[in-house]
């Protein structure tokens, strides 16, 4: 299987909406809190890709993965319960999900990779992401790759997240 990892344009809109709304239908029926009937929704992803931060992993040729991609894309990251494990720039990834069909397969662990990538070229020290409390396959697949979890992140009438962090860049030692 071929894989590309590359900012989504508007042509991808419909993929990239059908993957985020099956992964929002799932949460929901499953009884997780994350993401709810009106969130995320078709504005959250037109403005992503709009704003140049929708990013998506094809396999062979076909959008298997979709996130939002934003350099310090993050206020409420400044009001972290916790503390982070660097200051400065960082990569946020937001809305992250997979086609249902290539769950499991690795491949959200390949975007995940590919976004470690752009902050190595880009000189970026960390990753940061934050999940709900009751998603357990993004918190396994985040600490299976190194993030720590920093703290706590309050979204208001949309709850408490758990922060996580990944440096990539290791200081130098001085």
């Amino acid at each position: 299987m071929k894989t590309d990892f590359r900012p989504a344009y508007i042509k991808d809109f419909e993929a990239c909406w059908n993957i985020i709304d099956q992964a929002r239908r799932s949460m929901i029926a499953s009884g997780r809190h994350q993401w709810t009937n009106d969130y995320p929704a078709e504005h959250d992803i037109k403005d992503d890709i709009n704003n140049g931060n929708a990013y998506v992993l094809t396999v062979d040729g076909e959008v298997a993965v979709y996130g939002a991609v934003a350099l310090n894309g993050e206020p409420q990251y400044d009001f972290i319960d916790g503390d982070w494990l660097t200051t400065g720039d960082y990569y946020v990834i937001h809305r992250f999900a997979t086609l249902p069909k290539y769950q499991r397969e690795g491949f959200a662990r390949i975007f995940i990779n590919k976004v470690n990538s752009l902050c190595e070229v880009e000189k970026v020290p960390s990753i940061k992401v934050d999940t709900n409390f009751d998603n357990l396959p993004m918190i396994n697949l985040l600490s299976s790759m190194g993030f720590c979890i920093c703290g706590r992140i309050n979204y208001g009438n949309r709850g408490m997240r758990f922060a996580f962090e990944k440096q990539t860049i290791q200081p130098q030692i001085q």
